[in-house]
């Protein structure tokens, strides 16, 4: 009988990337190569397979006028999307560090971004603080107006995710929104909480939805962790994760999706069997920390040996992997 899965225990790297806050770090499609962008404005490249503490980013990248809140990488890894405070949403040529198209149909903070459509590259999805959920197409050379709008969102879009045909977005109405684009449907989910986090499963059978801490809750009231079964809406499993009241904690599935990992307000990573809900720690004991202070973002990657990245508003990255380096 096999034991449950190997957790991210070891900490390759720790990377000062950031003068404050870091809201979103992207592995690209080989693990090897991160993204990270923060409220200093600016967007880092590191090599998150051989970066040093000390060491400078490869690249940084700085068209924003405002915290940069979401970040996308093209499949083939060539080109990235970032969106912000300023309400701007720019596509980055990655090596050359060029902005090849700029959309700025918004009126909010963006929250979310995700490449779409033909070979997962032919579209941008793109929402946030306005409601509404737009799409553009990067086949239509120096166009800028969205070609579909979905304002059935009811307070803002803080999280999005993307599989195929399906688009999935979070919102702080607390409502889970399905967007099947192949045949025009859309269904509602109601969690009655924000949504700071959206995850689907491998087989897109099933989705993990994130929450902050219920409002008016009493001090011991945590966030939650919640698998939903996509085809009927059936909650598989909620999991009390950590203290969180007020941070867009980025939560992901780990491991054939066997394990729930997420960061709290307080600095921790922690991990949860998705079946028991047996809480796994990710790194050190009850009174370890990961970041001195809330941890935003956590995303995981079994390629390059299996990796797991988390940013913190501490200004940190900390590079996890199953072995030592």
């Amino acid at each position: 009988m096999t034991g449950p899965p190997p957790l991210p225990l070891h900490l390759h790297c720790t990377l000062r990337a950031h003068s404050g806050p870091i809201h979103v770090a992207r592995l690209n499609s080989f693990g090897r190569y991160l993204l990270t962008g923060g409220a200093d404005r600016q967007i880092h490249l590191f090599n998150a397979s051989s970066a040093s503490s000390s060491g400078p980013p490869i690249k940084t990248y700085n068209s924003h006028n405002g915290t940069v809140q979401a970040l996308d990488i093209s499949p083939d890894n060539a080109r990235f999307l970032s969106g912000g405070e300023d309400r701007n949403v720019y596509l980055y040529d990655v090596a050359k560090g060029l902005v090849l198209r700029r959309f700025s149909a918004h009126h909010g903070a963006i929250n979310a971004l995700a490449f779409a459509g033909e070979q997962g590259a032919a579209l941008v999805a793109a929402a946030g603080f306005d409601t509404t959920l737009r799409f553009y197409d990067l086949r239509a050379q120096g166009a800028w107006r969205p070609i579909m709008e979905c304002k059935e969102a009811k307070d803002a879009i803080l999280c999005m995710a993307i599989r195929d045909a399906n688009v999935w977005t979070g919102s702080v109405d607390g409502v889970v929104r399905t967007y099947d684009l192949r045949k025009g449907e859309l269904r509602e989910d109601t969690i009655d909480r924000p949504i700071t986090s959206l995850t689907p499963s491998t087989t897109q059978t099933t989705l993990l939805v994130s929450c902050l801490a219920r409002e008016g809750g009493g001090d011991g009231e945590q966030a939650t962790h919640s698998l939903l079964d996509l085809s009927d809406g059936t909650h598989l499993q909620t999991i009390q994760g950590g203290p969180n009241r007020q941070y867009r904690c980025r939560s992901t599935l780990w491991s054939s999706d066997s394990t729930v990992i997420a960061g709290d307000e307080t600095g921790c990573v922690r991990a949860w069997d998705i079946v028991t809900g047996q809480e796994r720690r990710v790194a050190g004991g009850d009174e370890h920390k990961e970041h001195a202070k809330a941890t935003l973002w956590v995303e995981g990657t079994d390629k390059d040996g299996g990796k797991l990245v988390s940013a913190g508003a501490d200004g940190v990255v900390k590079v996890w992997g199953v072995q030592p380096s």
